[in-house]
């Protein structure tokens, strides 16, 4: 799919594993380094929910994202009542 779209903009984790997990966003992103993904270690490890984990440099943004099922949840049931 990467091929088909001309490579990677950004790299998000998100939820659980994704934004807790610096073992899992390591290790995901060191099979993704022939597309351009060079993630920061330092950053890696001391990321939070909302933060750029990228190397200064890195052709692809690697972002950690907090989900916020309970927003997505709350416009869905707003949608259904109104």
């Amino acid at each position: 799919m990467t091929a088909s779209l001309g490579g990677l903009d950004a790299l998000v984790f998100t939820a659980g594993i994704g934004e807790n997990s610096a073992q899992a966003r390591a290790d995901i992103c060191r099979r993704l380094r022939f597309l351009g993904v060079d993630l920061d270690a330092a950053s890696n490890e001391s990321a939070r929910p909302d933060a750029e984990v990228a190397r200064a440099g890195s052709a692809v943004r690697i972002v950690v994202l907090r989900a916020r099922e309970d927003v997505v949840a709350a416009r869905a049931a707003r949608t259904l009542l109104l």
